[in-house]
């Protein structure tokens, strides 16, 4: 953090980063639990033997789901989509159409 900000940095500041943080990865874990349950249950439909192993697609779905449910978008490698076109969009700027205006 102090290499970000060239701020020094309360013990404080840094454990309410670190709370976060673990209370967002627990909620992950909860979650791509419920994921490999949904996949074992097409497993099944497709006569395949369930999966006991949370796997990495469990945690991307995890992530799609929970950032769908309120939280920020995230990119791709995080569990985000990219568009149809393959193109990452950047939410932050809003998209700027030429005008032509007639000047008399």
């Amino acid at each position: 953090m102090r290499e970000l900000t060239h701020k020094e940095i309360e013990k404080g500041a840094i454990m309410e980063l670190i709370n976060f943080f673990e209370q967002q990865i627990d909620t992950v874990i909860l979650q791509s639990v419920l994921e490999l349950d949904k996949l074992n249950e097409i497993r099944k439909i497709q006569g395949l033997f369930p999966k006991t192993r949370i796997e990495r697609i469990c945690i991307q779905r995890a992530i799609k789901s929970i950032s769908q449910d309120g939280f920020p978008s995230l990119p791709e490698k995080a569990g985000g989509t990219l568009s149809e076109k393959g193109e990452e969009h950047d939410k932050r700027k809003p998209e700027t159409k030429d005008l032509e205006v007639e000047i008399q």
